[in-house]
């Protein structure tokens, strides 16, 4: 069926994140110290290096202490407020080839400007600079090793809106190598929720800040392989690594089928990257020389998936965004099941470009107008009232939620689902915001139906200032009087949130993340069971100006960041699957 709103569903159906427009509330607290990374100019830099050249040079200045980007580790400062601005005091011991070396500078009240002096005791080391607080979009590349930029300007089909560089060619520019094999290869390929990603199939989980630790020097788990002695990587030597075998297809009876074993295989660029990176020593930081470069990431729309066999497909034909432009909407539609219909495992394929899908049930009186995309209703929030949703996929091209055995969704006929999308365009063409999603159907009687949890009670109350990181807590109760037996946990940030980490009543770490925009979760395996007045604890740490960009209204002013519903905003939701 195809309307004149531009949409098509095709009958023959497929845990995302709720969003509402309710308004933070905060009160202003007091003025809080300056921090930042400011360049140097006046033809100072390096400050520390001896010679008066050019060079870009930074001075960092943090809740941690102060550093200076060509040679002083970081120090302890004094820091006290002036009625225009601050004070700010360091010293070192040692540094750049200079013994007690002391910085003595003043802050601007705007915090945009830094003038300092710089001398060393014991060397005819004097130096007076001014130094401007670095942004991304400035047009300058500051490039200091600890989370400078990378290129400029921000928001291209190169550089990504934290002027640090997207896919594109990143092993060839001096990225890490791993980062790029975890963001190009891992997280887009591998960490699925029914391969190595929150059920971590095999014992193996290749999410972010996961991967690394799970794979070098770590004993395979298959057993046939386990027996033989294998070992996932082996540092320097891919021939005898099975992750290695295992994209190849070099494997004996018994160690399983090649990987990937869903989605598209990997290119041979990419199995020679990884290859590369093992042959050199598996290094988590550094950069491989001569490794080989993937290919410039491109918009490629997502393949569509053939209609599951006894089951629904939902297409979501939705509109198309120019370069830079973002936009959430929601379009509610019938339910396409007659009857009651149990849902084994949802299957959602995406164009590029999504931040979140979402299906949310209808929950208000009356029905929705459906068949219609209505624009800015975040999280369906007309008629979802921010209720948990059905299903949802973090990110392109592929996502699977499926549900362990005896657990499965319930999808009431003759209700409505609304089908909520959120897409970016970082690209440098246009996209479209189009959605397939598979609903494959549950053989017999399940004896559990899984719920979602979507806890706000600390999301609409994030105030952060210009310039400096804050964290933002959260606390779910059970209060539902009985035990929730849980599937999996996530957490939901936006592009300032640097992680998100929860914690059970006992205070045992139960999930973190660092990767906004690719989330994933964790899942419990036999379910974690949380009793009646358990809770869990959940803090999101988020940074306006210090590693990220700072929020600016649109007069281009610096603005503390709050709740919101753009990823230019803030969010901090705690996510899950239970029943």
């Amino acid at each position: 069926m195809h309307d004149r709103s531009g949409f098509t569903l095709v009958l023959a159906v497929a845990a995302g994140l709720a969003l509402s427009t309710l308004p933070a509330s905060a009160k202003k607290p007091t003025r809080s110290a300056c921090s930042g990374r400011y360049l140097v100019g006046n033809g100072k830099a390096p400050l520390i290096g001896g010679a008066e050249t050019p060079d870009v040079d930074v001075v960092v200045v943090s809740a941690s202490g102060v550093r200076i980007g060509s040679g002083c580790g970081l120090a302890p400062a004094r820091m006290r407020p002036l009625r225009n601005g601050w004070k700010v005091r360091a010293e070192w011991p040692a540094c750049g080839g200079f013994r007690k070396v002391r910085l003595a500078a003043t802050i601007s009240a705007d915090c945009n400007l830094l003038r300092g002096r710089l001398k060393a005791k014991t060397a005819r080391m004097r130096k007076s600079f001014a130094a401007t607080l670095s942004r991304c979009g400035d047009g300058t590349v500051d490039a200091d090793a600890e989370g400078g930029e990378r290129c400029e300007p921000p928001n291209t089909s190169t550089c990504n809106a934290d002027c640090q560089p997207l896919s594109p060619g990143v092993t060839c520019e001096g990225q890490r190598t791993f980062e790029t094999i975890q963001n190009r290869i891992f997280t887009p390929s591998c960490s699925l929720a029914t391969c190595h990603g929150p059920f971590t199939q095999g014992n193996l989980n290749l999410q972010v800040g996961a991967a690394y630790a799970s794979l070098v020097g770590v004993p395979a788990d298959n057993p046939v392989a386990h027996a033989a002695g294998k070992i996932r990587v082996v540092p320097g030597d891919p021939d005898v690594s099975f992750l290695s075998e295992k994209l190849h297809g070099t494997l004996v009876d018994g160690e399983g089928t090649r990987m990937p074993g869903i989605g598209p295989a990997l290119s041979d660029t990419a199995i020679a990257l990884i290859d590369a990176w093992i042959r050199s020593g598996a290094d988590p930081t550094g950069t491989v020389p001569g490794a080989p470069c993937l290919p410039a990431l491109e918009y490629t729309p997502a393949t569509p998936p053939p209609p599951p066999p006894g089951g629904y497909q939902i297409v979501l034909d939705g509109p198309t965004l120019q370069p830079g432009q973002e936009q959430e909407g929601c379009l509610w539609i019938p339910t396409p099941n007659p009857r009651d219909f149990y849902v084994s495992k949802f299957e959602i394929a995406l164009n590029p470009g999504t931040h979140h899908f979402s299906i949310f049930p209808y929950l208000g009186s009356g029905a929705p107008q459906t068949g219609v995309w209505q624009v800015n209703n975040f999280g369906c929030f007309n008629g979802s009232n921010l209720g948990g949703n059905v299903t949802g996929a973090p990110q392109a091209p592929y996502f699977v939620d499926a549900y362990p055995p005896g657990i499965a969704r319930l999808l009431r006929a003759g209700t409505n689902l609304g089908l909520n999308a959120h897409y970016r365009n970082d690209f440098s063409v246009p996209i479209q915001i189009k959605v397939w999603t598979n609903v494959y159907p549950y053989v017999g009687t399940p004896a559990h139906i899984a719920e979602t949890l979507i806890d706000l009670s600390s999301t609409f109350s994030i105030y952060v200032p210009p310039f400096t990181q804050g964290v933002q807590h959260g606390h779910y109760v059970n209060e539902t009087g009985k035990p929730l037996s849980f599937l999996g946990l996530s957490g939901h940030m936006h592009f300032r949130g640097l992680r998100f980490t929860a914690w059970l009543s006992n205070g045992t770490k139960i999930y973190e993340n660092f990767d906004w925009a690719h989330p994933g979760g964790r899942g419990f395996d036999p379910p974690y069971v949380l009793a009646p007045g358990a809770y869990i604890d959940y803090e999101c740490l988020y940074d306006n100006g210090v590693e990220r960009t700072v929020r600016h209204d649109f007069a281009g002013n610096p603005v503390a960041l709050v709740f919101g519903v753009t990823t230019e905003d803030a969010m901090c939701i705690l996510t899950g699957a239970y029943y």
